[in-house]
């Protein structure tokens, strides 16, 4: 089997390539480590160097070379779609082309934080950066055969959604990966919500402030009622807003 990951740079797509390949028992290719070793520099200073169109011409080679071989997982660079002979090789018949998928913000967040050097950041505003991320969601989604969402999943849950689709695919599970993905978040904020909760109980006890405030309670969870008044049945935000009550007051009285 000939998997192929695409999409922006900064979604992971080497780590959960190398997982992946791993998992299936394939061989993994990362393309752009490839091309540094073709072309004995570091892929920055290369691209720089030569130009895009040059450095496109190298991957494309690189990948068809590349797809000669059987049982594979492939990375690419976020760039590989922009390259008509690239994606004529991601739409080839055989080959399983998967999108790694995140939002921009949280792109942005990993590429600030590894340090590692990316030319285009290089080249563009953040403005016009974003709309380099947008035109080429539109490119990936016309090759993908899969998307994955990868927002708030580790390298390898994300592995086993793949694995877990290729042993038992549907048209789903696109979806399906998106749902998981918001789930995770809310589970997240879910998180910082009861940081946040220590920290008020933190103050409390500093001031001798009572755990329960009802009043101040009852006009936020009135708001919060009316601003989802019309996305959200009233019965759910309600037991949202009475589950994290509860638990909040629990952990504060837990702490005071």
């Amino acid at each position: 089997m000939k998997i192929l990951l695409i999409g922006f740079m900064g979604v992971g797509k080497t780590t959960v390539g190398q997982k992946l390949a791993h998992a299936l028992g394939q061989r993994f290719i990362d393309l752009d480590q490839a091309i540094a070793a073709h072309v004995g520099q570091p892929i920055p200073s290369f691209f720089t160097q030569v130009g895009e169109p040059t450095f496109r011409e190298i991957e494309a080679n690189l990948l068809e070379r590349a797809l000669e071989q059987e049982d594979v997982v492939i990375s690419t660079g976020g760039g590989v779609i922009e390259t008509p002979s690239c994606v004529t090789l991601l739409n080839r018949a055989g080959v399983y082309t998967i999108w790694l998928n995140s939002e921009f913000s949280t792109v942005t967040d990993r590429l600030l934080t590894t340090g590692e050097v990316r030319p285009l950041m290089l080249r563009y505003s953040l403005a016009s950066f974003f709309t380099l991320w947008q035109e080429r969601q539109i490119k990936y989604a016309r090759t993908a055969d899969l998307m994955v969402t990868t927002d708030f999943k580790t390298p390898a849950e994300i592995c086993d959604e793949i694995v877990r689709h290729v042993a038992d695919a549907t048209v789903l599970d696109t979806t399906r990966s998106q749902i998981d993905a918001i789930d995770r978040q809310i589970l997240q904020a879910m998180v910082a919500r009861l940081a946040l909760v220590d920290k008020v109980a933190n103050i409390k006890a500093k001031h001798h402030l009572a755990v329960v405030q009802p009043g101040r309670m009852a006009a936020m969870q009135e708001r919060l009622q009316a601003r989802f008044a019309s996305t959200l049945p009233s019965q759910l935000v309600s037991d949202y807003l009475k589950l994290m009550t509860e638990t909040a007051i629990q952990r504060e009285e837990a702490q005071i």
